[in-house]
């Protein structure tokens, strides 16, 4: 027989043309003299000359993976800069972990005679690690543009971007986090025909804020147009958008299907607005809206949940199984009253598709204006809320035991709401909570529900009268509203401050590898230290004091990976903390109330 030497050396040797074993040649990567196979611990034996010396760069660092296609290849765009710069644009996906965490990003790469520069970072799920936890492994998505190369015409990437919105009144991070909103990508109604449409600025109006933040509306002749006709267009509640309009911004948000009696078909709040005109093309009457690509609704999901809801329409296929609830639903129901075993017991009941009392529905703004303030109105209920006053909200992450609440639900046409408003209302498809209007001065109900907005945010509703009985809320209050946050750089008098270098900026915040790595592990930790102090404690739960003061936490790192902005937490809790991390937080030497 062969023994284990002579197993190794052949499958690495060549056979001969007879195919004689006794004449393998030996492989010059064969275990050395006086060795033997079964003592080598690191499989040197088996790597090639100069294995460690070839690949190829892109930058600073090696090429690991390259997804190639025809130069003549009609696939269309389907995000706003590769629409914009088709060819020339670039993608480069770099773990976001530890090992890649000390050497920076490339902001400009030189290769073959072409110039590249970056244009926008974005933190995404890594499609190469599968996951299912909640914080699943992330990748940092870096996209760049050929700015010169042989027989190309030189581009001034600030310039052109400068046509687009004005970025230049941003802080730099604030201008980071707006650029990311071009690599969106867009919904697919076919292999041809991706979520991109061209209008005209005059298809739009800026209308007064209606206190839910990132909602407008569009007219409903006008969505079936924009979505080609059909059943399916037809059935539409409402669409998440990416709008570039350079006489009037940048916009990011959602637009709820409206009767438009007069004016332009499309109605957008100041809220919607990330950038402002620009200043060097604001004579372009173009407007270019990418619809997003999980941004139709209702989604497929949703269409199945409400046949399940409605007993004229037809059942769902038997495809269709619900999944199971995460962790995270269940656990804030038991922050809210409710006791473990009804818990657990609803979260295996629900996996069948009769016992479904729940379901993640989009938010949106009231079309009508007309609803009670702190009210919400659930469309293609049917019949289900006759014996309902309020419903359970929330929307992920919640973990904070105030993150769901009791709102209370329409169910009868208020006395304000045109009988034509109302009809339209209720022939909506299940898919969508409406939220009321708050008074003026007021703070909007979506953010009162885990900080919630109504860009594209989807909530989940509950309606199992067991479990809403066991719920144990204080009920919901008018909360007076805080001054609301600019986009823009001011000066000590409130005037606009615009920088010459704010590209520069903002792509040195691009490539700064180690915050995003560290920051990406700050909400993870700050998360699951949450969660173990809150299990650590079956009294408290999520009501303890060092829980709360972490998902506290949890939530201004969030935003301050998008704004900035200080992290809190007391100094008590901070050795619990990496100590690399600890650099952002900040607190006092006391523990507040």
């Amino acid at each position: 027989g062969v023994g284990v030497k002579s197993i190794y050396q052949t499958s690495i040797g060549r056979y001969n043309s007879t195919g004689d074993t006794d004449s393998i040649e030996r492989s010059t990567l064969s275990p050395k003299a006086g060795t033997t196979t079964p003592e080598t611990k690191n499989g040197e034996e088996w790597r090639l000359p100069d294995s460690s010396k070839g690949g190829t760069k892109f930058g600073r660092r090696k090429i690991v993976k390259v997804r190639l296609e025809q130069s003549n290849n009609s696939k269309p765009a389907d995000t706003i800069l590769s629409f914009m710069f088709e060819k020339r644009l670039k993608i480069v996906d770099i773990p976001l972990n530890k090992d890649e965490a000390d050497e920076p990003y490339d902001s400009f790469v030189e290769e073959n005679g072409s110039r590249y520069e970056l244009i926008s970072a974005k933190v995404q799920n890594d499609g190469d690690v599968n996951s299912g936890q909640y914080f699943s492994p992330k990748c940092v998505r870096l996209q760049y543009v050929q700015v010169s190369g042989p027989d190309l015409e030189p581009l001034d990437l600030k310039e052109e971007l400068l046509r687009l919105a004005d970025f230049a009144a941003l802080s730099p991070r604030k201008a980071m986090a707006r650029l990311e909103l071009l690599q969106s990508p867009a919904y697919k109604f076919s292999k041809k025909d991706p979520g991109i449409r061209f209008l005209k600025a005059t298809d739009f109006c800026i209308i007064p804020e209606n206190g839910n933040e990132g909602s407008g509306f569009i007219s409903e002749e006008f969505l079936v147009k924009l979505l080609g006709g059909g059943v399916a267009a037809k059935r539409c509640l409402q669409i998440q958008v990416r709008l570039v309009i350079p006489s009037m911004g940048l916009f990011k948000g959602t637009l709820v299907c409206k009767r438009v009696t007069n004016g332009p078909p499309i109605e957008l709040p100041p809220s919607m607005q990330k950038v402002g005109p620009s200043l060097t093309n604001d004579s372009d009457e173009r407007a270019f809206l990418l619809i997003t690509q999980g941004g139709v609704h209702p989604n497929s999901t949703n269409q199945n949940v409400g046949r399940l809801l409605d007993p004229e329409l037809k059942d769902p296929p038997k495809s269709f199984k619900p999944k199971k609830l995460s962790d995270m639903m269940p656990r804030l129901l038991r922050a809210q009253g409710v006791p473990k075993e009804m818990c657990d017991e609803y979260v295996k009941k629900s996996m069948h598709r009769r016992n479904l009392n729940h379901a993640y529905v989009v938010g949106g703004a009231d079309p009508t204006g007309e609803l009670p303030p702190g009210h919400v109105f659930m469309t293609g209920t049917g019949e289900w809320d006759r014996g309902l006053d309020s419903i359970f909200v929330t929307r992920s992450p919640c973990i904070k035991p105030k993150d769901g609440c009791m709102v209370p639900i329409v169910k009868e046409k208020p006395e304000t709401v045109s009988i034509e408003d109302w009809k339209c209302l209720c022939r909506r498809p299940f898919g969508s909570i409406i939220f009321a209007s708050p008074n003026k001065g007021m703070t909007p109900l979506p953010n009162q529900i885990a900080s919630g907005d109504l860009d594209g945010d989807l909530y989940f509703c509950c309606w199992n009268k067991e479990v809403l009985n066991a719920i144990k809320t204080e009920p919901l209050r008018e909360v007076p509203t805080h001054d609301e946050e600019t986009s823009a750089s001011l000066n000590e008098e409130g005037n606009i401050i615009r920088d010459e270098m704010w590209l520069q900026k903002a792509q040195q915040m691009m490539i700064d590898s180690t915050a995003m790595q560290q920051l990406n592990a700050l909400f993870g930790k700050l998360y699951s230290l949450s969660i173990k102090e809150a299990d650590a404690s079956p009294d408290l739960f999520m009501q303890h004091p060092d829980a709360i003061a972490f998902a506290n936490a949890f939530t201004q790192a969030l935003d301050h990976g998008k704004h900035g902005g200080e992290i809190f937490l007391p100094i008590h809790l901070h050795d619990k903390v990496p100590f690399k991390l600890r650099k952002y937080l900040t607190g006092e030497s006391t523990v507040p109330n």
